[in-house]
């Protein structure tokens, strides 16, 4: 194996509050989250996985939980977004086959050229090798990647995709309670109807909300109500 590579400096930054055990658990998310558990464990079949999903599904969650679970345990990772804008030669796709896990958010946003093709074809080459995961993550499946390295294209397709379920009205309320529970307040039925009813039903934008609340809340020094997230939403 080769020595760790340089680039670690450019590791994402994991948020405290991440855990794939605080994932939304329901009905629709059952089979994907049991699929995962499979993805992780050292004796799965496959080493390689892309994790897809409509936008705002909790990809990004899903992949900072990985690397969370990986660096509990004690293994070595690496970890980044193609949205990154520090991201700009393929040189940093080199020598990860040292690690244990490889995780790439946005992955459809990868420049569409010959280096970063071929970069990529030569980490899945090695990791095949080393025996190093690799779960990259996207809003569509691999045969909609705009690939144009046949040879490329053809690894992809042997990724096992597992796609992050849409999950329904009912347990988006269940998450918004459960999630506001775990920071320590309760939100009444009124203000519940209103954020469903008047902000992004996107599960990832109410997530994100919540914790906007939370602290919007104790800078106004005021209960969490309709009229708090009105006053909020219209601050922004």
């Amino acid at each position: 194996m080769n020595n760790l590579p340089k680039q670690l400096h450019l590791n994402v930054q994991l948020d405290d509050s991440i855990s794939l055990d605080r994932f939304i658990n329901c009905d629709s998310t059952k089979d994907f989250l049991s699929f995962l558990s499979n993805a992780i464990d050292d004796r799965s079949i496959s080493n390689f996985y892309l994790i897809w999903g409509n936008e705002g599904r909790g990809k990004s969650y899903v992949m900072h939980g990985l690397q969370r679970k990986f660096l509990e345990e004690g293994k070595k990772t690496f970890h980044f977004s193609f949205k990154d804008k520090r991201i700009t030669s393929a040189e940093i796709l080199k020598n990860l086959d040292s690690l244990e896990a490889v995780l790439i958010e946005d992955f459809e946003l990868m420049k569409s050229s010959e280096e970063w093709e071929r970069g990529m074809f030569n980490l899945i080459n090695e990791c095949l090798v080393s025996g190093t995961k690799i779960y990259l993550s996207s809003n569509i499946v691999s045969k909609d990647f705009p690939i144009s390295l046949q040879d490329l294209a053809s690894r992809l397709s042997y990724f096992t995709a597992i796609e992050i379920p849409e999950i329904t009205e009912e347990e988006k309320i269940q998450v918004l309670l459960q999630s506001s529970k775990r920071k320590g307040f309760l939100l009444d039925d009124k203000t519940i109807n209103y954020i469903i009813s008047y902000t992004s039903r996107n599960l990832s934008d109410l997530l994100r909300l919540l914790n906007e609340l939370d602290s919007f809340s104790l800078q106004k020094k005021k209960k969490i109500s309709p009229s708090l997230v009105r006053d909020m939403v219209r601050a922004k």
